[in-house]
């Protein structure tokens, strides 16, 4: 996470966490929650993400939509993450931040590559999954 502060210097935090059985709309979804939880007041915040569901979800505001439905989609199904985005909206609400969205790469995507200690890596992260 960078943090433009309000003398115009950058602050960066970072955080490395693992997760079993989850997707990586979910990943994306508890990296913004734990983004939002850092902030000490109402923020302008931009998420930049590769993620193209999360994306076209939030500007699109369905998260919105789904929690007025009780978490389904335009075609009754449950909402997958139901319970991050909810955890989303209930921060912006009461933080007052305001989020927009960035999709593609971005220049500090390649923090990841080399940022991350290999000793902490999981053997066979990128491993060919071949179709049963």
């Amino acid at each position: 996470m960078w943090t433009r502060l309000k003398n115009g210097t950058e602050k960066e935090s970072k955080r490395i966490a693992e997760f079993d059985n989850t997707t990586e709309s979910g990943l994306v979804l508890r990296g913004i929650w734990d983004a939002l939880q850092r902030l000490n007041f109402a923020c302008s915040v931009v998420i930049h993400t590769e993620c193209t569901y999360v994306a076209s979800s939030i500007e699109n505001h369905w998260p919105e939509a789904w929690q007025e439905n009780s978490w389904k989609n335009s075609k009754g199904k449950e909402i997958k993450d139901a319970l991050l985005w909810s955890m989303i909206l209930q921060e912006l609400e009461e933080s007052g931040h305001e989020i927009t969205v960035q999709t593609g790469k971005h220049t500090w995507s390649h923090w990841m590559y080399w940022d991350i200690p290999l000793e902490k890596a999981i053997k066979d992260t990128f491993i060919e999954i071949k179709n049963k």
